[in-house]
């Protein structure tokens, strides 16, 4: 079991793979490793971001962020806007958002978390 309780998936459609990719940079730069510190002690546990590949034609990207609570996301709350969304904003990207806490999970042995 992980002490992630709270979790924020989303998915972004892009309209060429050159602005996935330009999204990417920016996210990239956006979560360097000091301000990465800044989430990691507000609470924040895991962020993985996926490329859809199972979609052709389409240019998208999932990406889940893990919080230990209820504050945890609160407190990464205003550091998303000042890091993240600043960073990726102007992008021309649809965001289809959903948040859920942890009913069950499955975790091997060999998850290295």
């Amino acid at each position: 079991m992980t002490a992630t309780t709270l979790i924020n998936y989303s998915t972004r459609d892009f309209a060429s793979k050159e602005d996935l990719e330009l999204y990417l940079e920016r996210q990239d730069a956006a979560f360097s490793p000091d301000i990465t510190k800044l989430f990691t002690e507000a609470g924040m546990l895991r962020r993985v971001v996926t490329r859809i590949w199972n979609k052709k034609h389409t240019f998208r990207v999932g990406i889940v962020f893990e919080y230990r609570d209820q504050a945890a996301f609160e407190a990464c709350k205003p550091l998303l806007e000042k890091h993240y969304l600043s960073a990726v904003e102007g992008l021309a990207t649809q965001v289809f958002g959903s948040r859920g806490v942890v009913l069950h999970e499955f975790v091997s042995d060999e998850f290295q978390g």
